[in-house]
């Protein structure tokens, strides 16, 4: 019997109490939140049915479940959940109506190495001798309950190369659908499918890493998560390409920098119609040399073609407001300029700063990450900017932006900290839950 139409409000109340939760299960949001449609916890002042009653039939609802003695869970059949709460919570009898939240077990990996992650989760753990600060961390964990990545769009690392055989990268990196042909530095190199990316001091197919340098980076963005292995990166799912333009020493050019950029550019429109090679980020945890117009041109390219260019505000020490570093200090509209910070929040000593240059900062001291065929701590802004980086790959995984769009989000749900204060644009250190929440409560998700 479905008590819809003829009982009368007693009996309709005491069928609808035996009921209990009838419907397949949908989903709102509320204020970033996912929490079940239609459904509201609602808190009577005291234990009589009378206003119980008249609250059932003034919204329509098909379902009341008593939760404790005075709290019941009520499902409304056409009212949504901020609707259902705000005419429960004006009723004098009513001590509050809130929504019932969705709740998920926290997404920890079970990665060997994620104890010594403090970046993704501080707990207070000892990093190279000093007590962490619980809480200086860029709130990974509960980000992963929102996504833990996706493979549809691609972060190009650009750097000393990728080990693409590393068993914790290996199923996080980009392949070519089928062969392609771009133009680089003038001349027509055609890339065979499978292949990951390009090798600017080659003019090759291959970015394998000779350094390590890029590996680590590359970790941090996109170490398989919940494998069993090493470390979880910020993206459990990914696709990162190389583009490898550092050698073995770690001394690369600006002409090969250059044709790195253009490599990522050139292969994305090869892949337009398919959006196979979706390049969205650019790693870049270099820099050097003085200004550069060729290669301001080059990061000017890949903001046409909505690429966001992240970058290290590099080691010196110094402000670059004053002392520029390139290509941090470029100014393009697509950089988003990186300091680095330690397990307590605090500054990275040798970290470069600038209130007008640099943007925010990252967790860049002592960070564990892929290397060679195995981990290592790697310390240094070259380590807090792919954290940056991995952040904007995150949040493309749930939320369609523009590269404008995009770094406006992470600058904006940033964590105000001293450290950074009067040093950053922002004045505060990444928190990727904080900007996949706040996009995705923006688009009503």
């Amino acid at each position: 019997m479905h008590p819809r139409h003829s009982a009368p409000t007693t009996l309709l109340l005491t069928l609808l109490l035996s009921a209990g939760p009838a419907l397949a299960l949908k989903l709102e949001r509320v204020e970033g939140n996912e929490v079940v449609a239609n459904e509201v916890l609602v808190k009577f002042r005291t234990e009589t049915t009378e206003g119980l009653s008249e609250a059932v039939s003034a919204n329509n609802v098909e379902s009341v479940e008593r939760v404790t003695k005075s709290l019941v869970l009520m499902r409304s059949r056409d009212k949504d959940v901020i609707a259902l709460m705000q005419d429960l919570a004006a009723r004098g009898d009513v001590e509050f109506a809130e929504p019932n939240y969705l709740l998920y077990p926290d997404a920890h990996p079970n990665d060997p190495l994620f104890g010594q992650q403090y970046a993704l989760e501080n707990t207070g753990q000892i990093i190279g001798g000093t007590v962490g600060v619980p809480g200086a961390d860029i709130s990974a964990v509960p980000a992963w309950d929102i996504s833990t990545g996706s493979r549809a769009n691609v972060v190009a690392v650009v750097d000393t190369g990728i080990n693409y055989q590393h068993p914790d990268l290996v199923d996080n990196v980009w392949s070519a659908p089928a062969d392609f042909t771009v133009t680089v530095g003038g001349m027509d190199i055609t890339c065979p499918v499978g292949s990951h990316g390009f090798n600017a001091i080659t003019n090759s197919c291959d970015p394998l890493d000779d350094n390590g340098h890029g590996t680590h980076c590359s970790g941090v963005i996109g170490a398989a998560g919940d494998n069993g292995l090493g470390i979880a990166g910020i993206n459990w799912s990914a696709s990162i390409m190389g583009a490898k333009f550092l050698p073995a020493s770690g001394g690369g050019t600006t002409a090969n920098a250059i044709k790195a950029i253009d490599f990522t550019v050139q292969a994305k429109l090869a892949f337009a119609d398919t959006a196979e090679a979706n390049v969205r980020i650019l790693s870049n945890s270099w820099g050097g040399g003085g200004f550069s117009q060729s290669l301001a041109d080059a990061i000017d390219r890949a903001q046409d073609n909505n690429i966001l260019f992240v970058v290290a505000a590099g080691n010196g020490g110094r402000d670059i407001d004053t002392a520029p570093l390139y290509p941090a200090s470029y100014g393009v509209g697509n950089e988003v300029v990186v300091a680095g910070t330690n397990n307590r929040d605090g500054r990275y000593q040798n970290t470069n700063y600038g209130i007008n240059t640099v943007h925010l900062g990252a967790p860049g001291v002592r960070v564990v990450s892929t290397y060679g065929s195995g981990y290592a701590s790697l310390t240094g802004t070259s380590m807090a900017t792919p954290h940056v980086a991995g952040a904007a790959a995150l949040a493309l995984s749930v939320c369609d932006l523009s590269t404008d769009a995009l770094k406006q989000l992470l600058l904006d749900t940033v964590d105000p900290i001293p450290s950074m204060s009067g040093i950053t644009v922002t004045g505060g250190r990444l928190n990727v839950f904080n900007a996949l929440s706040a996009c995705t409560s923006a688009a009503g998700q």
